[in-house]
């Protein structure tokens, strides 16, 4: 890699320096047609579009559209509009090999919506919408204010994957609430609900198969699947008539429209390719060194890269990589991933 000049060997900077040596490089200009081709094969599920479409507290109007769609499957009343929006800000770290987009908050009278997407499969990540939602409750809730008074929440996950614990629901969207164990009578339903909703199950079914209280959430998830290039194809394929998706689609096409949005877009993917690159340079010295050891230190030592590489997220392919050129069986790989999560 052309990191900036220095005499320190790759292998021997840390993550830290790693990301601000990687951040700090020269851009390059990048050709109209490198822009267009990448333009082309965005989709809203790519964090940067994302960021690019719901932040800076504009297209509440959107987010209050999805949670309706979501809350008509169950005879819900509509919410109402979202007075602002809050994106948490988003590091390389953050992104690295994650498919996150961000976590978004619509917070309109006394209502606050966490809404997620995320391309990629993340281990833990049903744990990880349940602990959004509960952020999303405290936020502007006060120590000494009144219980009462805390703000109902709606959690949103758009995954791009199916959700282990979902596994033998079939319907492409889950509502989450809370349930007495022994009576099974719902508890705070009213106030507090998560939605998952697993784009991959779409396949599963046509629109026409689907309840028609289903069409309108059809209707927005199919702009979430859909490239770019493909919008307008999948608009007429799908006759989508939901006024949010037409205008989620429209929103979509003007983020990206910019060149300075792409070029940073590319610099991103520049970036991530730089940090996969330290990893497995990382790696590949920490092994040299280790063959110098015993076969037991070294072992360890190889599965110490392979704990910071699953907490970073770390590509499945450079996961596989680094097992195979370690000897990691997949039991032991198993117990790693818990280690990993755990500290």
């Amino acid at each position: 890699m052309d990191f900036e000049s220095t005499e320190i060997p790759l292998y021997a900077v840390d993550l830290d320096e790693a990301l601000a040596k990687i951040t700090k490089k020269p851009k390059r200009k990048y050709s109209q047609q490198e822009i267009n081709e990448a333009r082309d094969n965005l989709a809203l599920m790519h964090d940067r579009v994302f960021f690019g479409t719901f932040a800076d507290n504009k297209n509440n109007h959107i987010i209050k559209g999805l949670a309706d769609a979501l809350r008509k499957l169950h005879a819900m009343p509509q919410i109402p509009p979202i007075e602002r929006t809050t994106v948490q800000k988003m590091s390389l770290r953050d992104v690295f090999e994650r498919g996150m987009v961000g976590d978004l908050l619509g917070e309109a009278l006394m209502l606050n919506i966490a809404l997620e997407a995320q391309r990629k499969q993340q281990d833990g990540f049903a744990v990880r919408g349940t602990i959004s939602s509960g952020n999303a409750m405290r936020v502007q809730f006060r120590m000494g204010d009144k219980f009462t008074e805390a703000p109902d929440v709606i959690g949103i996950n758009i995954l791009g994957f199916r959700l282990p614990e979902l596994k033998n629901k079939k319907m492409f969207c889950s509502r989450i609430v809370r349930a007495d164990y022994d009576t099974k009578d719902f508890f705070l339903a009213d106030k507090y609900s998560d939605f998952y909703i697993e784009l991959p199950k779409m396949k599963d079914w046509t629109k026409d198969k689907l309840p028609e209280e289903y069409h309108d959430l059809w209707d927005i998830c199919c702009i979430f699947k859909a490239k770019v290039k493909n919008h307008k194809e999948v608009i007429k394929l799908q006759s989508i008539a939901n006024p949010t998706a037409l205008a989620l689609s429209n929103e979509v096409v003007k983020t990206v429209a910019p060149s300075i949005f792409m070029d940073e877009t590319l610099e991103r993917r520049n970036e991530l390719e730089d940090l996969r690159d330290y990893f497995l340079e990382q790696f590949q010295e920490a092994a040299k060194e280790a063959a110098k050891e015993s076969e037991k230190a070294a072992k360890k030592l190889a599965e110490d890269m392979l704990i910071i590489a699953l907490q970073g997220n770390t590509a499945p392919d450079v996961i596989e990589a680094m097992k195979i050129n370690a000897a990691i069986s997949d039991t032991r790989l198993a117990e790693l991933r818990i280690l990993a999560q755990s500290a």
